[in-house]
């Protein structure tokens, strides 16, 4: 089935992609023109899945099991410093995640999947999803469809890695990636002018105070052997150098493994917050926004991408086995929760200068990764549906 891959098609896509970026749930050129790139192909094409989304259906006839490779297709708010000759056309706006190269491998997938249907059985579903960076754009297209009508029994996906050299593949089965959630912590004290503090509280200390209780969550009431962790990150308060300010707001991220380790943590923080604010005349209101659950690999789908790799990544080495989570998150994590579904790291590292890493305004992956991509997904298939 490799034998349909076009390399300078698929390099090609993918500097088209960068000069066009679109923000999330923007990706209306985007999506037209996949959309487009997939009716040559002969595919089944449905649109406007889940806003932008685009999803494509290869029917091969015979029966056999359904699966899916998916592709993300927004870019981020950077202003972008790499000086390539096919820099982002619009200002501001930045493919500094791989996600141009995501969509190019699956466009090329789907061409020499296509081009190969008498050879295969069962079903194949080509998933373009919007929104990643943003507010899960994989649980809009889960929620508009994308998976049913045949059910999906198994999902793939790749996310390109800067740390990793070209022609490798990073994967693990279980827990790759964190959850993201957000916390906003609001502090309410009593204004007073300086030279009268006794008749106020002041935000900034009753602040101060939950800051140091808040240190003790992790080394008291999580395992030492889990990963867990938080950050305050943004802290805001007052207004005038002699006026005790009556509020302060703080906020930051809590990235966790496991599901139970961010309830605890949540718990926690609740309640050191507004016990420390009541104990001395203030109040604390704690809110937190649920972000992306953790990636978690299936490890009967993580072994068939562990041989598809082998097979077609140059040297011995192609397949690093992942020790441990990285505390990064993804929305591919919504699939998993309702099918079976692995993801894995695909190396893109630049050998003779640099590549940058995610999200930098410089990233600059090493094309010649996109070819291993397109071979690992049509291999994928080619063992599940051949």
């Amino acid at each position: 089935m490799t034998d349909q891959y076009n390399k300078e098609e698929v390099v090609a896509l993918r500097r088209h992609f960068h000069e066009n970026p679109e923000l999330s749930f923007e990706e209306f050129e985007t999506s037209d023109f996949i959309a487009e790139k997939l009716k040559e192909m002969d595919l089944e094409v449905s649109c406007h899945i889940g806003g932008t989304g685009v999803v494509a259906t290869l029917d091969t006839g015979r029966p056999g099991p359904v699966i899916a490779l998916r592709a993300d297709m927004d870019a981020l708010p950077v202003i972008e410093e790499t000086g390539l000759p096919f820099e982002s056309k619009h200002p501001g706006i930045m493919h500094a995640c791989g996600h141009d190269c995501h969509m190019s491998i699956l466009l090329g997938a789907a061409k020499a999947i296509s081009l190969s249907k008498d050879r295969l059985k069962g079903t194949i579903k080509f998933i373009f999803q919007p929104g990643e960076e943003a507010n899960g754009g994989a649980k809009c297209i889960i929620n508009d469809g994308a998976l049913k009508d045949p059910d999906v029994d198994g999902i793939f996906a790749l996310h390109m890695m800067p740390d990793l050299p070209t022609g490798t593949i990073g994967i693990k089965s279980g827990f790759l990636s964190a959850t993201d959630d957000e916390f906003y912590i609001k502090v309410y004290g009593h204004g007073a002018h300086s030279s009268e503090p006794e008749t106020g509280v002041n935000a900034i200390v009753i602040a101060s105070q939950i800051v140091n209780g808040l240190m003790s969550i992790l080394g008291t009431s999580i395992s030492p052997y889990d990963i867990a962790t938080f950050s305050i990150c943004k802290i805001k308060g007052g207004d005038a150098i002699n006026v005790i300010p009556d509020y302060v707001e703080m906020s930051g991220m809590i990235r966790c493994v496991e599901k139970k380790n961010k309830l605890i943590i949540r718990d926690k923080m609740r309640s050191i917050s507004e016990n420390i604010a009541s104990s001395v005349g203030g109040k604390a209101e704690v809110d937190f926004i649920d972000g992306f659950p953790s990636v978690n690999n299936d490890s009967t789908l993580t072994e068939i991408v562990i041989r598809s790799a082998a097979k077609v990544l140059p040297g011995e080495d192609g397949v690093i086995m992942i020790e441990r989570p990285h505390l990064g998150s993804e929305d591919f994590s919504y699939y998993q929760e309702v099918i079976p579904g692995v993801m894995f790291m695909l190396g893109c590292a630049q050998e003779d200068s640099e590549t940058g890493s995610l999200h930098s305004s410089i990233l600059n992956v090493n094309e010649d990764a996109l070819e291993y991509g397109v071979k690992i997904f049509t291999d994928i298939v080619e063992n599940m549906c051949g």
